[in-house]
């Protein structure tokens, strides 16, 4: 990326032989000193939009939705305008509440900038609120707003992911809370019915410490089975005015027609697809695995295991590989919550260094056998000049 040698050229004439001595700790302690300048939840605030717009650098942000994004877009304009060349009336969410703040039609392209910001400041908030240190919580926000969990909603206009992405990490953070685990999992639905991939690892998550089995698995159960039934009524309702197309005889038409095909088209590319979801920082799942396994927590292992095969498991019925497989980004903060509170391979000595090479791989989208890469803003920039 030309913008990163461009910002590390500045940073080695502005500061020249300090720059080479920046390490974790004193990226802490210049955090400490903007949260106590500003306080926690203010600097969060700050941090977070330097991130995204640093974000909108790195990857060109779009200005008008585009493919599936122009579906939300109109659903933007009118949640209950029913169109039958609209395939998506029921994934309402996030252009219902687009809609409601006056973000309307293709301004749905700000509130999923706004929804992105929103789980950048989470994930900051979260790490403090744990007592770990703010260079663990920056980093964990950087790592997912420089993935694709964030580029893809920067580069691909209209696409509604963020805030799904928004609720799976609500739904982990509050999963003791009950009640409210059911209700964010219900909204999840409203805004992309995949959320039901997760369900097994949903359930997982949910056994952690001690408690009844017996009264857990009841509690589920129930949870799951009347979110789906209020959905399903939902889905009736929408079906009464017009017809959903993207139905589940629609997904399932081609596994059950011509199951190699698809499959084959599925998963061309699978291994460039996965790849290009964080790049680089899959090191931390691994090295967090591999840490796990050497301690004999199996259950933690599982559950990232478990995490990326339900992410996967959407493969079966559509191909963006690279966008479907970013549901399971919450595998990068989980890792890296382990590795610092247990300081498994020195982590926090490699973790600045590897976000930094990380910036410097190529960001790729892949969709079956379709490979895009996502162009800078500079280099958009210089591209438009020349044509």
């Amino acid at each position: 990326m030309i913008e990163v040698f461009i910002a590390f050229l500045i940073l080695y004439l502005k500061y020249r032989e300090r720059l080479w001595g920046f390490n974790y700790e004193r990226l802490n302690v210049y955090l400490l000193g903007r949260e106590s300048r500003y306080g926690i939840i203010r600097w969060g605030l700050i941090q977070t939009g330097l991130i995204m717009a640093a974000v909108c650098f790195y990857v060109t942000p779009s200005s008008h939705c585009t493919f599936m994004g122009r579906h939300y877009a109109q659903l933007a304009a009118d949640p209950f305008g029913f169109d039958p060349s609209n395939p998506v009336p029921h994934r309402i969410l996030t252009s219902l509440i687009s809609y409601a703040i006056g973000l309307r039609g293709q301004l749905i392209i700000v509130t999923n900038l706004l929804i992105a910001a929103a789980l950048i400041f989470a994930l900051y908030r979260y790490f403090r609120t744990i007592d770990l240190q703010p260079a663990d919580g920056f980093m964990a926000a950087a790592f997912i707003a420089f993935s694709t969990v964030t580029l893809n909603t920067v580069y691909y206009g209209g696409y509604n992911d963020s805030l799904t992405f928004l609720l799976i990490f609500l739904m982990w953070a509050f999963r003791r809370k009950r009640v409210l685990f059911h209700v964010l999992f219900l909204l999840g639905l409203f805004n992309r019915e995949s959320a039901v991939f997760l369900i097994p690892w949903f359930a997982f998550i949910s056994f952690e410490g001690e408690i009844s089995v017996t009264k857990r698995s009841v509690e589920l159960l129930i949870g799951f089975v009347l979110s789906l039934a209020i959905y399903a009524l939902f889905r009736a309702w929408i079906a009464q005015h017009e017809a959903i197309e993207y139905s589940m005889p629609y997904y399932l038409r081609g596994l059950i027609e011509n199951p190699v095909e698809l499959l084959r088209t599925h998963f061309e590319n699978l291994w460039v697809g996965a790849f290009a979801v964080f790049k680089l920082a899959w090191v931390l799942p691994l090295a967090a695995a591999i840490a796990m396994w050497r301690e004999g927590n199996r259950k933690g292992v599982i559950s990232m295991l478990l995490l990326v095969l339900c992410s996967a498991a959407q493969l079966l019925v559509a191909f963006d590989t690279t966008r479907l497989l970013a549901m399971s980004f919450m595998i990068i903060p989980i890792s890296l919550i382990y590795l610092v509170r247990t300081d498994a391979f020195e982590s926090r000595r490699w973790v600045v260094p590897l976000f930094v090479c990380n910036l410097l791989v190529p960001n790729l989208m892949v969709a079956g056998s379709r490979i895009d890469q996502m162009q800078s803003l500079l280099a958009y920039s210089i591209w438009c000049l020349m044509h």
